[in-house]
């Protein structure tokens, strides 16, 4: 999937140097726009462009690395060369673009996901935007993404410190968990054209498009990753939750002191093609391509306490399962976790904190073996 490059990542590099006078500027533009890799090296076509890095999904035993590129597709008039990297990273190597002008250069890391974890312990962190203080979980090399990245965008402090962001790391159970919390928003913003009175908390496997953040929050948001593993039986973890005591904020900005707040948690699979490589926030729960779905119940979310949680996935979904579909790769799944589960109309309590470890993927390998 190609991602447009994200508002608040960091501009390249600049490099002095002279340029000749033209008619017309030279482009100062220095990105990249597609990336192919050759032949039937990935379990997916597509590949995720982010502001400063590239993930490719490769089939079994292939070895992007010392996969020869095709074709880049960069910034009309730039250029761009391999820059070799370490084999101990989950860096394969790095693409820098030089601007048309040569004023401009931007590095780009290559990273592969070679198989979707079956744990997420969130003991890892880093920081997507070296301009922003935020930091998100990640499993190897798949990264999870956050309301940080919108949040980033919408107060627009570059100085603001990582605990000061709906979703940071916490302690639960005597090891590092993510927590993710509803905050008041920032109100008025882009010249009180957007209006955001309230942020909730979340994590979700997928990805970001920071040119429509703040314009189409729920396009803005991308669901799913691939996945060819098995047949997902159910997802479990751990949980703690609070509500928050403050009155629920509603999208308009006013409060509702009676409104309750409560939290999320749950997992889609679903099916994709080129015309729709991955579902967004405002189809997510109710697509027609919706496979199967593992969801907390609401009535049974405990406050106060830390609760070892169990979801079975629901199959009773609009498309069936396919163990050929599987395997041709023509699926993704997703998880996400949210301190407010209406959090995406930027609604909720602020205060209501919700804190996640330890969750496990479990799957049928085929209709004759034993789940994994």
């Amino acid at each position: 999937m190609h991602i447009p490059r994200q508002w608040y990542g960091v501009m390249a590099a600049m490099v002095l140097t002279a340029s000749c006078i033209r008619d017309e500027a030279p482009n100062p533009e220095a990105d990249i726009l597609s990336r192919v890799f050759p032949g039937n090296s990935l379990r997916t076509n597509e590949v995720e462009i982010y502001n400063d890095y590239v993930v490719a999904y490769p089939r079994a035993n292939v070895n992007l690395r010392d996969s020869a590129i095709v074709r880049i597709e960069v910034s009309p008039g730039a250029s761009w060369q391999r820059i070799p990297h370490s084999q101990t990273s989950d860096t394969l190597f790095y693409i820098a673009v030089t601007s048309e002008s040569g004023k401009y250069i931007k590095s780009y890391a290559i990273t592969q996901v070679e198989s979707f974890p079956e744990r997420f312990d969130f003991e890892t962190w880093f920081r997507p935007a070296a301009n922003f203080l935020y930091e998100n979980p990640k499993e190897g090399a798949l990264q999870w993404y956050s309301s940080n990245n919108g949040a980033a965008i919408a107060w627009s402090s570059p100085g603001k410190p990582a605990e000061d962001y709906p979703v940071r790391k916490a302690s639960l159970n005597g090891s590092t968990a993510v927590e993710l919390t509803t905050m008041v928003g920032p109100g008025n913003i882009a010249g009180g054209i957007v209006f955001i009175p309230c942020l909730s908390g979340s994590v979700y496997l997928g990805g970001f498009n920071a040119l429509t953040g703040l314009t189409n929050p729920l396009r803005s948001t991308f669901f799913g990753v691939p996945f060819d593993s098995g047949k997902p039986t159910r997802l479990t973890g751990y949980y703690f939750y609070e509500e928050g005591t403050e009155d629920y904020i509603l999208p308009d900005g006013s409060r509702d002191a009676t409104k309750q707040d409560r939290c999320d948690i749950y997992a889609t699979l679903f099916k994709t093609d080129a015309q729709t490589p991955f579902l967004y926030g405002d189809n997510i729960h109710d697509s027609p391509r919706v496979i199967a779905r593992a969801k907390i119940r609401k009535d049974e979310i405990k406050t106060g306490t830390p609760v070892f949680f169990e979801l079975p996935f629901d199959y009773t979904g609009p498309t069936p399962f396919s163990w050929d579909e599987l395997k041709n790769q023509q699926y993704k799944l997703t998880i996400v976790c949210a301190s407010s589960d209406r959090g995406q109309f930027y609604e909720g309590r602020p205060g209501s904190k919700l804190l996640v470890d330890d969750l496990r993927l479990y799957y049928d390998l085929s209709d004759n073996e034993n789940e994994k």
